[in-house]
């Protein structure tokens, strides 16, 4: 009998600490806001008129895209967290809504570096320094 009370309490730790993790995600629960990152065409100088216009067209389309793919990400984590809060097993619910989320970070990640890679053929070697120290110093300002 101690075994099973043992399982069960085990389990309850288990789904309270998924259930935590539904619920940092949660936009109710959402971290404090980043700085907005500048554009790319504020950040990197002497770019002339072709540079700027596919920049601008580059980050536009995929800023469209990545935060279509967000919308559909934070539907997702709504319905993981309404699934979650409800008794009994709803993994036959939940799972594929796991599998939904992950695959939606996939593609973000993919969209931002399929993003990087076009901004990079624009830039010249110089420029991509450029951009790459401002990105250092931007992602050195978030950690503290």
């Amino acid at each position: 009998m101690k075994s099973i009370r043992t399982i069960a309490i085990v389990l309850v730790a288990l789904l309270g600490m998924q259930g935590a993790d539904a619920l940092a995600q949660h936009p109710r629960h959402e971290g404090p806001k980043h700085e907005p990152r500048p554009e790319i065409t504020e950040i990197v100088s002497d770019l002339n008129a072709s540079q700027k216009r596919k920049l601008e067209t580059i980050t536009s389309q995929s800023k469209e895209r990545v935060e279509k793919l967000r919308s559909e990400q934070k539907a997702v984590r709504d319905s993981i967290g309404r699934y979650m809060e409800r008794e009994g097993d709803q993994s036959r619910v939940l799972y594929p809504l796991f599998d939904r989320e992950a695959k939606l970070q996939a593609e973000i990640s993919r969209e931002m570096y399929a993003t990087k890679v076009r901004i990079d053929e624009v830039l010249t070697a110089e420029q991509r320094k450029e951009l790459q120290e401002a990105n250092r110093r931007h992602h050195k300002g978030r950690k503290k």
